[in-house]
């Protein structure tokens, strides 16, 4: 049995997963009843702390933020303007209450619409007060902060101060008076040695929607108090203002959070402190409702654990067996491929890793017998160039002998146009038979050109007008050898020689969208049509593979397209474009490839 299970993959894998299985589900299974049972307090504890951390947390926040705007007002320019405006000056109080809303309270109103009002009061009786129209509770118009008693509870510290109170001095929408939980920031500041006051009021109604998304139980209750014990937020309006019990503050006091139990142990209590604030965040959670939690944690989680133990047997002998099947399939076509049967392909079903390892095997086992095909037929390609090679040099020695005897003949003759034609064509010889050289520099392939414009001239004279137009800064850019001259000769053949009629070429050579090297060779002759157009652009939109390009018959323009495409794959606009110069005729051929300097 042993020596089977270790020669079987299916069956290791069988046995490893489920031994693995039901270690886990035995550990968590056991860990969790003895936790449940025994760590009841430290479990809530933590989970309690949490979630107060994330509540001070959003508290911490929402009191930093109207710092930060108590702090935005104060240091303002606009602040500082008002505090020498005059008592009775009306229009500047308004001009300036409009600049610091346009600036500063609009924008963070926006985001932060539990800032009820501002009043700014300066002592030579001077005050300004913005109410926040949006909520539903609004400053009574007869408010003085004179007459208040806020004044009275200022230290003259030039500090930030806050007070909490139950303010009645706020009007709903139909007018009545309403009592509100409040969050004043006052200071007291000095201009020119006079007093001058800034206060914001801040509506306490989003921190009870803060300790409503505490849930801690389904009976717990949370609280925001003072250092005192003093209630200033709560779910029950009631409660604000109702001090807590005083040994439950004193054993808060020790600590700026924990948690601790009531005398008769029937609620634990939470707490954390807010920074910067002298305020805390209290949680009460019945007992009953952590214990009912926890215990019905524990039963699930035993339920859970048997039924997933039984399930896993299960599917790691199903999953195994699929994974093992197909594993084998691909060995056996493995070492069938070894004894070097490429035609043989692993029929692997499914989506996973072991479907797509064969799924790469077949498209190996493809390029390999594709490669393998590509390489015969190259090596053919490859030794049909050789031959023709080799037999160009043989024809092209014969040919630059044959050709110094007739340019000497012509010499001791007096024959100059015959000798001066005969000079162009050996050179124009020597250029194309040269097989080191692919590439020359645009200003040699020119002169090449050149050499042929010479024994045109003497076929055809007086009936044939060049000009070049050669931008110098390309002169000596890098140009492949002979993929100009076979275009001028295009226009030779199909514009004069198929009309009789004199025929002007224009060669210009200029860099073309920053990259490219451009050359347009353009003709006035009858021009092509548009068949014959759209026929030839076909042709040059085709990707042909070199066995297939070899058995082409017209390959004037296809040739040099071609070794365009070929010698610059990796630049698109690389290759031969063809376009009609107008409706009456004319016909434009554009060689582009690369701007590089010729090393």
């Amino acid at each position: 049995m042993f020596s089977y299970i270790r020669s079987s993959l299916q069956w290791k894998l069988i046995l490893m997963i489920s031994c693995i299985v039901i270690l886990v589900v035995v550990t968590i299974g056991s860990f969790s009843y003895y936790k449940s049972a025994r760590a009841i307090e430290s479990d809530a504890q933590r989970f309690s702390n949490q979630i107060l951390k994330q509540a001070t947390l959003n508290l911490t926040r929402y009191i930093n933020d109207n710092e930060q705007f108590f702090q935005t007002l104060v240091i303002s320019q606009d602040f500082q303007d008002w505090t020498r405006i005059n008592q009775g000056d009306t229009y500047r109080n308004y001009s300036k209450l409009k600049d610091m809303e346009n600036r500063i309270i609009n924008p963070y109103i926006s985001f932060h619409k539990e800032t009820l009002s501002i009043v700014l009061y300066n002592e030579n009786g001077n005050q300004i007060v913005y109410r926040n129209e949006t909520r539903d509770a609004v400053l009574e118009t007869e408010y003085s902060f004179a007459a208040s008693n806020m004044k009275d509870k200022i230290t003259d510290t030039g500090r930030i101060q806050s007070f909490v109170n139950l303010r009645a001095d706020y009007k709903n929408s139909n007018g009545q008076k309403i009592q509100l939980p409040i969050l004043t920031y006052v200071q007291k500041l000095y201009y020119s040695d006079q007093p001058v006051y800034l206060a914001v009021d801040i509506s306490l109604m989003p921190t009870q929607q803060i300790l409503n998304e505490i849930e801690l139980g389904r009976n717990g209750q949370a609280l925001i108090t003072t250092a005192e014990g003093n209630v200033i937020s709560a779910p029950d309006l009631h409660m604000i203002n109702t001090k807590l019990a005083h040994p439950m503050m004193e054993a808060m006091k020790k600590n700026p959070s924990g948690y601790m139990y009531n005398q008769d142990h029937t609620q634990m209590i939470v707490y954390q402190s807010i920074p910067k604030v002298d305020w805390r965040v209290i949680v009460f959670v019945p007992y009953e409702d952590l214990a009912q939690r926890i215990i019905e944690i524990r039963n699930w989680t035993i339920a859970i654990a048997s039924l997933s133990l039984l399930s896993a047997i299960v599917l790691v002998y199903l999953v195994s067996h699929s994974i093992t099947k197909r594993i084998k399939l691909l060995r056996r076509t493995i070492s069938t491929t070894k004894l070097g049967r490429f035609d043989i392909r692993p029929d692997v079903k499914g989506t996973d890793e072991v479907a797509d390892l064969a799924e790469s095997y077949n498209l190996l086992l493809d390029r390999i017998d594709a490669s393998i095909h590509l390489l015969a037929e190259s090596k053919m390609v490859q030794q049909q160039a050789v031959l023709s090679a080799l037999q160009s040099q043989i024809n092209s020695h014969f040919l630059y002998n044959a050709l110094e005897s007739i340019n000497a003949m012509a010499n001791l003759a007096g024959h100059q146009q015959i000798r001066k034609s005969t000079i162009a064509l050996s050179n124009m010889l020597r250029y194309t038979s040269n097989y080191k050289d692919s590439l020359v520099t645009l200003e040699e392939e020119i002169r090449h050109i050149r050499d042929y414009i010479q024994i045109m001239d003497n076929l055809y004279p007086n009936e044939l007008t060049f000009h070049f137009d050669i931008d110098p800064e390309v002169a000596q850019s890098a140009c492949l050898k002979a993929c100009i001259q076979p275009f001028v000769e295009n226009c030779i053949k199909h514009g004069y020689e198929m009309t009789g009629e004199n025929l002007q070429v224009r060669i210009s050579a200029y860099q073309w969208e920053n990259d490219y090297i451009r050359v347009d060779i353009v003709d006035d002759g009858s021009g092509i049509s548009l068949g014959k157009l759209s026929e030839i652009r076909e042709a040059l939109s085709q990707v042909r593979p070199e066995q297939e390009f070899l058995q082409l018959l017209r390959i004037g323009m296809l040739n040099v397209h071609y070794r365009l495409k070929t010698f610059y794959p990796h630049h698109a606009h690389a290759g031969i474009m063809v376009e009609r110069v107008s409706d009456k005729g004319g016909t434009q051929v554009s060689v582009i490839f690369p701007n590089q300097v010729k090393e």
